[in-house]
């Protein structure tokens, strides 16, 4: 089971944010979103590295992707920082202590598998296959 598995609402929140891109303008197509997908990657590469992560520039829908999917991780993330400040401390065990996967080590390989999917449909059923596809299973 891959990291991403474990986290199936990140998934879903990544994929509710493209949806309703979608939604918004019917004009969205796959290789927009495989862009956003491509750029969100790099992004969280740099954020992952401690180095400045600035927005990149992209054209009109996979700028409108970009901000979505980066806005609904943000809020994300900082609902998890409220729980766990609020939660009583805990002792970590020793292997925890030794690497904690982070926010963006999960971001990472959610974004990778939506990016591979994006793809394969995007190969398989055309140039709104994945759009298509996904957009039957969020509301």
């Amino acid at each position: 089971m891959g990291l991403e598995d474990k986290h199936p609402g990140i998934l879903q929140n990544i994929e509710f944010a493209i949806i309703n891109i979608y939604r918004a303008d019917s004009a969205l197509r796959d290789i927009d979103v495989i862009k956003a997908l491509e750029a969100l990657i790099s992004y969280y590469q740099r954020r992952n590295m401690r180095r400045e992560a600035e927005k990149p520039e992209l054209p009109g829908l996979p700028d409108a992707v970009f901000d979505a999917v980066v806005d609904i991780l943000d809020f994300q993330k900082n609902l998890v920082e409220k729980e766990e400040e609020e939660a009583p401390a805990s002792r970590p065990s020793f292997s925890r202590a030794l690497r904690k996967t982070s926010r963006e080590d999960i971001y990472l390989a959610c974004l990778r598998k939506i990016h591979k999917s994006a793809k394969r449909w995007n190969r398989e059923r055309g140039e709104r296959g994945y759009l298509d596809f996904v957009s039957n299973y969020i509301l």
